[in-house]
């Protein structure tokens, strides 16, 4: 990302104006999530809207701040239920257990399925209804640009190189507000059809990204580099 490239010729010193950079966008697999397709108006009164966030369990990632948001969310009512897909690291993990066991208070609707083999964590963009990432600190955002590709709507922190992939097809927040991660998603959740343009946005904007264009980009890069060195 243009973020990413901004910070490492900014803060290290070895990056000169002499040095070879190239900014090069990571790939995707294209996902059709045939759910989605048909966005449902108005769900049924046992029904709830999915939420899904995939991101390894990290102190940055804040997936508490997510949870307690969706607490307060059920709260007041609005049928939803959240799916964290990703492992971490042990610190990171007790911090979102404990949200979880502070949020269980009516019923289970936090569901934490750990680190899933690829396949299988492909598989839950096409269960979502809605996809939140509330990381506060990232290069790119893969799980980012994947939930893009599925046509789902997407709340996202307004932090690092977010708005710079997601650009005006999602919504954002403050990933270390409770309240403003709440506001974002009530919003999105009460506006199906603003949920229904957003998912084709970000689908249309995925386009410009596949792996086949980022590798040929990579080696022409190494090949221009190692090319100049001769000389």
């Amino acid at each position: 990302s243009e973020y990413a490239r901004n910070y490492l010729t900014q803060y290290h010193s070895s990056v000169t104006d002499q040095t070879p950079v190239r900014l090069i966008p990571h790939g995707t697999k294209q996902i059709h999530n045939e759910h989605f397709v048909s966005v449902k108006k108005k769900l049924s009164k046992d029904e709830n809207l999915r939420l899904l966030y995939v991101s390894t369990i990290k102190k940055y990632k804040h997936q508490w701040n997510l949870i307690d948001a969706v607490g307060l969310l059920r709260k007041e009512g609005t049928p939803i239920e959240l799916h964290l897909v990703g492992g971490g690291d042990s610190p990171a993990l007790n911090l979102m257990q404990d949200a979880i066991n502070r949020n269980k208070a009516d019923k289970n609707f936090i569901f934490y399925h750990g680190n899933l083999p690829y396949d299988q964590t492909l598989e839950w963009y096409h269960k979502a209804d809605i996809f939140v990432f509330p990381s506060s600190c990232e290069t790119f955002g893969i799980s980012l640009l994947e939930a893009m590709t599925a046509g789902l709507p997407i709340a996202s922190s307004d932090r690092g190189p977010m708005p710079e992939v997601l650009k005006d097809a999602g919504l954002y927040f403050n990933p270390e507000s409770v309240t403003s991660i709440k506001n974002c998603l009530r919003y999105m959740i009460e506006n199906p059809n603003l949920r229904q343009l957003l998912g084709k946005k970000a689908k249309q904007y995925s386009q410009t990204y596949s792996w086949k264009k980022c590798a040929n980009e990579t080696f022409a890069f190494l090949s221009s580099v190692y090319k100049s060195n001769l000389t």
